[in-house]
C-alpha cells in the first residue's frame, strides 16, 4: 500500500473508503437493530392501539431501512468537522452515490433519508441544542413513522426517557468510524508507477567501435512508486 509522504500513514483512496464504510455500517446496524426495535415496539404496544393500529405502525414501515439510514447518517455527519472541505465534500457524495445499493434499494429512499438526518443534526449543532445526535435520528424516524400524529402514539415524542432507550443501540453499539479511519489513514490516490526517463541524446554513453571493448548495458529499472 502506497504511503503518504507527509503523514507517514497508508494512502486510501475515497471510493475504497466509503466501501468499507458503509460495509461496516451495515454489520452495526444488524447487530444493533434488535434491540432497537424491540424497545420502539414495546413503547408502541403499550399505546391505546388496536391490533390492526399497532400493525399499521409497525409493519407497513421498512425499520430496518430507516435503522440503517439512521447509523449511516449519524456518523456521516461527523466527517465535515474531520476533513478539509473538498474531501469532506468527495466523501459525501460518495456515501450518497452507494448508500442506496448497500441497503440492496433501487430507490433513492435510503440516501435521502440520510441527508435529512444529516441536515437535523447540523441544524442542532448551529443552534446550540441540548439534543444529542442520536437523538436527532431518533426523533426522525419517529416522525417518519408518523408517531406524532397519532393521538394514542403522540406522547411518545416527548417521552424523555423512552427517547434516551430508544438512542442506546445508536449512541454504545455504533463504531465511531471516521475519527479511527482519520487517525490511522490518509485519504488520496496513490501515484502511478512511472518508468525512468529516457536520457537525451547527448548525454548517452558513446558506444564502443571495437566489439570487444563493447560492454552489455542492462535494461533501465523501473523507479519507485511515489
Amino acid at each position: 500500500m502506497a504511503i503518504d509522504a507527509i503523514s507517514g500513514k497508508p494512502l486510501v483512496e475515497p471510493k475504497a473508503a466509503v466501501t468499507r464504510f458503509l460495509s461496516d455500517m451495515a454489520t452495526a446496524a444488524k447487530r444493533t437493530f434488535p434491540s432497537w426495535q424491540e424497545t420502539l415496539t414495546l413503547g408502541i404496544e403499550e399505546c391505546a392501539l388496536s391490533f390492526d393500529e399497532k400493525r399499521s405502525v409497525i409493519e407497513v414501515h421498512p425499520l430496518d431501512d430507516y435503522y440503517f439510514a439512521g447509523v449511516v447518517a449519524l456518523e456521516a455527519s461527523k466527517i465535515k468537522k474531520l476533513f478539509p472541505d473538498d474531501q469532506a465534500h468527495e466523501l459525501i457524495s460518495l456515501i450518497a452515490e452507494h448508500v442506496d445499493a448497500a441497503a440492496d434499494r433501487k430507490d433513492r429512499a435510503i440516501s435521502d433519508l440520510v441527508f435529512f438526518i444529516i441536515s437535523r443534526i447540523d441544524l442542532a449543532i448551529t443552534t446550540n441544542s441540548q439534543k444529542m445526535p442520536y437523538d436527532q435520528v431518533v426523533k426522525t424516524i419517529l416522525v417518519r413513522m408518523g408517531i406524532d400524529k397519532i393521538e394514542a402514539t403522540k406522547h411518545l415524542m416527548s417521552d424523555a426517557l423512552y427517547r434516551h432507550t430508544l438512542g442506546e443501540p445508536l449512541a454504545l453499539g455504533i463504531p465511531h468510524w471516521w475519527a479511527t479511519f482519520k487517525s490511522k489513514y490518509s485519504l488520496g490516490t496513490p501515484a502511478p508507477l512511472t518508468d525512468t526517463p529516457e536520457q537525451p541524446a547527448s548525454l548517452r554513453p558513446v558506444a564502443s567501435r571495437n566489439p570487444a571493448n563493447a560492454v552489455r548495458r542492462k535494461a533501465p529499472r523501473r523507479a519507485a512508486a511515489f
